[in-house]
């Protein structure tokens, strides 16, 4: 009897030996796996990328934004119309723009070094007008139209439809009718003449006199 209970229990002691062994097995596993998956979490070298990644977002800036102005480029140039550009631009900058000046073009009587004036007109005289004293600017304000003096006054002659719209108490058929006269009898010989236009008595061309002159 006692030789049986001695097999039994040795039999016993080597099952939970086997047992705490595994258990043992186990456990070195199970603690390996976990400090692996934290040597991966800390490896610089999966870290890398992301740095790179964010160092690149970090250093990625916007170009700074040019400010543009209109200009209106007139007169004797081959293409006239509205330009942008921007500060630091020259006059003869802006004429190259409109496609050079025209045949007929007195550049010579513009500063072709000055600096453009935002959201002005630039008008190019031609030889004609020049030699028949029909501009009147001066010509260090390449800003200023030849349409106008430097008091603001305009050029009854050679005034536009926008430069007389630009005039308190003309409207659009007030400027019409006063273009049709010019059309149809020529220029203005004196600002008095205006009475002479439809629309224009007494009254009205004291209110208008002031803001319009002839060479």
């Amino acid at each position: 009897m006692n030789k049986r209970k001695n097999l039994e229990l040795q039999k016993r002691k080597r099952q939970n030996f086997i047992l705490a062994f595994m258990l043992a097995v186990i456990a070195i596993a199970l603690l390996g796996r976990f400090l692996i998956a934290g040597d991966k979490e800390l490896d610089p070298e999966e870290l890398t990328p992301t740095s790179k990644s964010s160092v690149q977002l970090s250093s990625t800036t916007h170009a700074p934004t040019v400010l543009m102005f209109p200009v209106h480029v007139a007169g004797a140039v081959k293409n006239p119309g509205v330009y942008y550009f921007p500060e630091g631009v020259i006059v003869s900058e802006a004429i190259a723009k409109a496609g050079g000046p025209s045949k007929d073009a007195s550049v010579e009587a513009l500063n072709m070094a000055s600096l453009l004036n935002p959201h002005a007109k630039l008008y190019v005289p031609t030889i004609e007008e020049v030699e028949a004293g029909e501009i009147d600017f001066s010509i260090d304000s390449p800003g200023v139209s030849n349409t106008e003096t430097a008091s603001g006054k305009i050029n009854l002659n050679l005034a536009t439809e926008a430069d007389l719209l630009t005039v308190p108490g003309i409207g659009p058929s007030t400027a019409s009718a006063i273009l049709r006269y010019r059309e149809e009898n020529g220029q203005f010989k004196q600002l008095e003449d205006l009475m002479l236009v439809s629309g224009i008595k007494d009254k009205k061309f004291s209110s208008l006199e002031p803001y319009f002159y002839l060479p």
